[in-house]
This record gives structure tokens, C-alpha cells and sequence, in this order.
């Protein structure tokens, strides 16, 4: 049986091995599925939030920070949820992270 898109998404996300696989920069993929982020009490948002607090590798961080990103974007309560779980401060730490691509997810993130 095949994953669903999502499915393999949320298996990556729930392993805290983030890399840019194709899924992430999907603009279909975040149309359809943004809104699934809040499945299980925003269980996904809340990894990403998670990894952001604690991974030292700047591939999640900067993948991470895209991912909440589109989360925003695509999800028209994005921005208020993402607060409510503090996660909006803890993106914007990163806006000095050392990583210029960190740097850069962050920025794009909190626009």
C-alpha cells in the first residue's frame, strides 16, 4: 500500500530527521494539507515547534522554520495558533542563528 504524501510527511516529522524532501517544498502538498497540522492537538506543529527548541543540526532547523512557514501561509489561523504555542518567539530566536539558511527560513517564516 502506498503512503499517502502526508502520511510520509508525518512519519518524517514524528522521527525529528527533517530533510528537504520533495513533500516540503510541494506548494499542493501545502494546499491540501496545511489545515492537517492541527490533527491530534496540532501534534506535528508542536514537533516542529520542538525541534526548533532543541536541534543543533541547521538542516531541521531551516526545514523546520520553512515548514511552519507554509503552516502560516497556507492556514488562515496559522499565525494565532503558532503563537498560542509559543512557537512564533521561538522561530524568531533563530532570525540570529549562525546558519545563514536558518537566518533565512526564520525570516520567511515570520513575514
Amino acid at each position: 500500500q502506498d503512503l499517502s504524501s502526508f502520511d510520509e510527511y508525518a512519519t518524517e516529522v514524528r522521527s525529528g530527521r527533517l530533510e528537504w524532501s520533495p513533500v516540503h517544498k510541494s506548494a499542493k502538498f501545502w494546499r491540501e494539507n496545511a489545515q492537517r497540522l492541527n490533527e491530534k492537538n496540532y501534534e506535528l506543529l508542536r514537533i516542529l515547534v520542538h525541534l526548533l527548541e532543541t536541534s543543533k543540526d541547521a538542516i531541521i532547523l531551516s526545514v523546520a522554520c520553512f515548514d511552519i512557514g507554509e503552516y502560516v501561509r497556507h492556514y488562515p489561523r496559522g499565525k494565532h495558533v503558532l503563537e498560542q504555542l509559543g512557537g512564533k518567539q521561538i522561530v524568531m530566536q533563530h532570525l540570529s542563528h549562525e546558519d545563514p539558511n536558518v537566518r533565512y527560513e526564520a525570516l520567511l517564516a515570520v513575514q
